[in-house]
């Protein structure tokens, strides 16, 4: 517990803003699992080596990593220099990237409220028949992948050093390659009301 005496408001808003994301994750997952719905179907429509990647394994991998890793930043659990030395230094920024995470997680909430049992982690082929349009989806069409570039670049500017800075670029790149594999799923799945949803609406916001 040496370390605790380190930890400052924003290493708290931080650990919250995490705890509070994996509760909406677990419980809705929870939630829906009562109900006999599966949310997590990650690799279940892969056909290619490199869809099976993005899907199955980096996607899963990056927030795997993320939450270990901003853990052990939030406490402060000693690391080598090269690895948590931050390469910006303006305490300002770190601000800056709270708020990135907030406006992210409620992004987040309202994204699980307008989906409601339609919720799904993956491309699920066999029980999308309904698109979603209504609620923060009028606003951008990918909230919950857009909450998690701004919480990842949230983090970055929080702890700006080199992991961060990789994981939020990954996780930047691999989520706008996973919309893409995902709007072309829905424009086969949903034909012309999903391209008129489309122009109406923007990808992220």
């Amino acid at each position: 517990m040496q370390n605790m005496e380190y930890i400052n408001v924003i290493d708290v808003l931080v650990i919250i803003s995490l705890a509070f994301f994996y509760v909406l994750l677990i419980g809705r997952t929870i939630m829906l699992y009562k109900k006999g719905i599966r949310v997590w179907v990650l690799g279940t429509s892969v056909k290619r080596l490199f869809e099976r990647i993005l899907e199955g394994i980096l996607l899963p991998l990056l927030l795997i990593l993320g939450g270990v890793f901003i853990v052990i930043m939030a406490f402060h659990i000693p690391l080598p220099e090269v690895i948590s030395e931050h390469l910006i230094k303006f305490t300002w920024i770190k601000y800056a990237g709270i708020l990135f995470c907030y406006l992210g997680l409620m992004l987040f909430l309202l994204a699980l409220i307008s989906f409601g049992k339609a919720w799904r982690i993956g491309i699920d082929e066999v029980n999308s028949n309904e698109l979603i349009t209504t609620g923060i989806f009028r606003f951008s069409r990918n909230p919950i992948y857009l909450f998690l570039d701004l919480y990842f670049m949230g983090i970055m500017l929080i702890y700006p050093n080199i992991v961060f800075a990789v994981i939020a670029g990954g996780t930047i790149i691999g989520v706008h390659l996973q919309i893409v594999r995902e709007e072309s799923f829905l424009l086969n799945k949903f034909g012309e009301k999903y391209s008129a949803y489309k122009k109406q609406t923007r990808r992220y916001i």
